[in-house]
């Protein structure tokens, strides 16, 4: 392992002298065969001529708010870069990089005078790019790094294609984020991808994910798109997250995916969850759109341990009755929700919120034996916990925002560690708490 030596340098007479003695420190580890490299840090240079010996021996280059270095011309003589980050600098183009054979990641933020990333072209090592508020307008100089497996762009307004990123064998992330991208076809051939990020860009279709086996986690936010049906022939496929897609109304592309764990859906009008009742090991689901939706697919999924639903017809949670392995149910937004019958007895669930449900008694939770915490919040219609029974393990207790008038059911509650009653405006008084005080 070589000696590292990180060092941060500036455009003024102190770094110049530190210049001056880093290369005589060099100069003497040289004589004593000592392999040594630098992580190298410039803040607020015009020229990196001052630093070319320095640069010489470096494996890591940083430039921060270099916004007067305009090329990278002077590290043409690099040997031992294998990372390079250039934070808000005046570069106009990243050609020098070209000749960095052992480079293996890049990043780029906020260089508002760089349109194109074509110094990267053929670096047969780089493995990592990540390129961010940049007017770069493609990935095409990528198309020849064979050995690329991230790629990330986010907020490049004039990137509208993915075009370069073909027949990458070892690409297995790919982020598009804040760009106008279009469309994902070149990435049909990218047969080692695992994730895909697209966040606020134009793409309709994930057609070309179809039948990519290796796809484990896809995660979709504002974007127009109509349907998962792509997904269905992706047998690996692990993790599903689509949000703020007002084009979205179904989930049925997701029958019958054997290994998928986690689907989330919010404000999408996806109308119905029929397609998850075929998926056996799902572990995790959150649905928010506020006209809800039907609970009854998820009954006899062994596997559920996570239910976080919003919407304002989602009342038939005795679905959820045979779900044996949930540990936490979050409901919410749900008005006509008036009791917790459904959820009982769940013999391993640990954590219970209500939050802005119908609900008028507590009197169901005490069949859930492992819970741990219970939070109901924004329950107009609660005016007493008169009936309820605190299960053996509860520990945590939020009673906030509700007309109760009285919290003395707590005394049976003998694991009880913490409550809170925050703006319960009725309440007078705690006892119930093994002690008598006023609110």
């Amino acid at each position: 392992m070589p000696l590292k030596v990180s060092v941060e340098l500036k455009n003024n007479k102190a770094s110049m002298e530190t210049v001056s003695l880093l290369e005589e420190f060099s100069v003497r580890l040289k004589r004593r065969d000592v392999h040594f490299v630098f992580r190298l840090t410039l803040k607020d240079i015009y020229t990196l001529k001052t630093f070319c010996t320095l640069l010489s021996r470096a494996e890591d280059v940083i430039l921060l708010e270099c916004r007067d270095l305009t090329s990278l011309d002077d590290l043409d003589r690099i040997r031992f870069l294998k990372r390079a980050t250039f934070y808000h600098c005046g570069l106009t183009n990243i050609d020098a990089l070209r000749i960095c054979a052992l480079l293996k990641e890049v990043t780029i933020a906020s260089c508002p005078g760089l349109t194109s990333v074509e110094g990267l072209r053929g670096l047969q090592n780089l493995m990592r790019v990540e390129v961010v508020q940049c007017p770069v307008t493609s990935m095409g100089a990528l198309r020849r790094c064979h050995s690329l497996e991230s790629v990330r762009f986010s907020s490049c307004p004039d990137l509208t294609s993915v075009d370069g990123l073909q027949e990458l064998r070892w690409l297995k992330t790919v982020e598009v984020v804040r760009c106008p991208v279009a469309n994902l076809d070149a990435l049909h051939t990218c047969l080692s991808l695992e994730l895909l990020v697209c966040h606020y860009a134009g793409v309709v279709t994930h057609r070309p994910l179809g039948g990519l086996q290796r796809l484990k986690t896809v995660e979709v936010a504002h974007c127009p798109v109509t349907s998962m049906d792509a997904l269905r022939r992706c047998p690996s496929l692990e993790s599903v997250r689509f949000s703020f897609c007002p084009g979205l109304t179904s989930v049925d592309g997701l029958q019958e995916l054997r290994w998928l764990k986690t689907v989330e859906v919010a404000e999408c009008p996806v109308v119905n969850l029929e397609a998850l009742y075929t998926c056996l090991s799902l572990e995790r689901l959150v649905y928010r759109f506020s006209n809800g939706v039907s609970l009854q697919p998820l009954q006899g999924l062994q596997c559920l341990k996570w239910v976080d639903i919003f919407g304002e017809n989602a009342s038939d949670i005795d679905a959820l009755n045979n779900c044996r392995a949930l540990e936490t149910v979050r409901i919410a937004g749900v008005v006509n929700l008036f009791s917790l019958h459904g959820l009982g007895p769940l013999p391993r669930l640990k954590r219970l919120v209500i939050d802005v449900c119908g609900i008028k008694r507590l009197d169901a939770p005490h069949n859930c034996e492992a819970l741990e915490e219970l939070r109901v919040i924004c329950c107009s219609s609660l005016t007493s916990i008169e009936h309820f029974k605190g299960p053996p393990n509860l520990k945590d207790i939020t009673i906030s925002n509700c007309p109760i008038t009285s919290i003395r059911s707590l005394n049976t509650c003998i694991s009880l560690l913490r409550v809170n009653v925050n703006s319960c405006s009725l309440l007078r008084s705690l006892d119930g708490l093994g002690w008598s005080a006023k609110t």
